[in-house]
C-alpha cells in the first residue's frame, strides 16, 4: 500500500511540492525571533544546497524518473552515496526544513513540514521496492550497509576519495532549482519585510541575468 502511494507521489511530485513552498505564505505565529529564524533557517537552506550539489556534482545518477516513474539505469554505490542511500532526499529535506524556520512558520514546521516527511518516506519505500527487484542482492547488501538518509559521516574521507568535483555539471543539472531557491529566499525576505520594493528589483533583476547567461551556457554546450 505504502509503495503504490509513493509511486503515485513520486509521478505528481512536480505538481504536489510546490504546494509546500506556497504554504511557507499562510500566516502563522513565529518559531523564533526573526534574526534567529532567518540565521538559522539560512544555514539549513545552505546545507541543503551543499549536499544537492556534492551528490550531482560527484556523482551524479539517474534516478530522477522515466515518464513519471521510478527510473534507475544502474546501482550507485560510491561516493556520497556510500555515505547514505538518498543524499538527494537529504538535501531537499533539509532545504524544505530551512524554508520553513526561514519563514518563521510554527504551521508549516508542525504541519507541513511533517507531511513532508511523510510523502519522502512513501517516495522511498517505492524506490527501494523498485531497486530490490531490479538489482536483486547486489541492492540488499548494499541497503543492510548504508542507511537512507543519515549519513555515515565516520566514512567521509575514504567516500570521496578518488571523485573530483565537477561545478559545470552542478551548474548544468542544478541552474533552474537554484534559481528557485534563491529566488524563494528574497521573497520571503521581502514578505518578511526586511527587504524592500528597489531591493528585491534590483536582486531579481540579477538573479533573472545570471539564470539566462547559466542557461545560455548550457544551451550552447559551454557547460560540457
Amino acid at each position: 500500500m505504502l509503495v503504490k502511494f509513493g509511486n503515485w507521489i513520486f509521478h505528481n511530485r512536480n505538481i504536489l511540492f510546490p504546494l509546500f513552498y506556497a504554504a511557507l505564505f499562510i500566516p502563522s505565529p513565529d518559531i523564533l525571533s526573526l534574526e534567529w529564524a532567518l540565521s538559522l533557517g539560512g544555514i539549513f537552506i545552505a546545507a541543503g544546497i551543499l549536499i544537492r550539489s556534492i551528490t550531482i556534482g560527484l556523482e551524479y545518477i539517474v534516478r530522477g524518473g522515466f515518464k513519471r516513474k521510478i527510473y534507475a539505469t544502474n546501482l550507485v554505490t560510491g561516493g556520497i552515496y556510500s555515505l547514505c542511500r538518498n543524499p538527494m532526499y537529504l538535501g531537499n529535506i533539509l532545504l524544505i526544513l530551512g524554508f520553513g524556520i526561514f519563514a518563521n512558520s510554527l504551521i508549516f514546521i508542525l504541519i507541513f513540514f511533517p507531511v513532508f516527511l511523510f510523502l519522502y518516506f512513501a517516495i522511498i519505500s517505492a524506490e527501494e521496492a523498485f531497486l530490490s527487484k531490479k538489482f536483486g542482492e547486489e541492492y540488499e547488501a548494499y541497503k543492510s550497509k548504508v542507511k537512507a538518509l543519515i549519513p555515515d559521516l565516520i566514512q567521509i574521507e575514504s567516500a570521496f576519495k578518488g571523485y573530483q568535483f565537477n561545478w559545470k555539471q552542478v551548474l548544468k543539472k542544478e541552474y533552474n532549482s537554484l534559481f528557485l531557491y534563491i529566488s524563494g529566499i528574497e521573497i520571503l525576505l521581502y514578505y518578511n519585510e526586511q527587504i524592500g520594493d528597489l531591493t528585491l528589483l534590483i536582486n531579481m533583476g540579477i538573479i533573472v541575468v545570471l539564470y539566462g547567461t547559466v542557461k545560455y551556457l548550457k544551451n550552447n554546450e559551454y557547460l560540457d
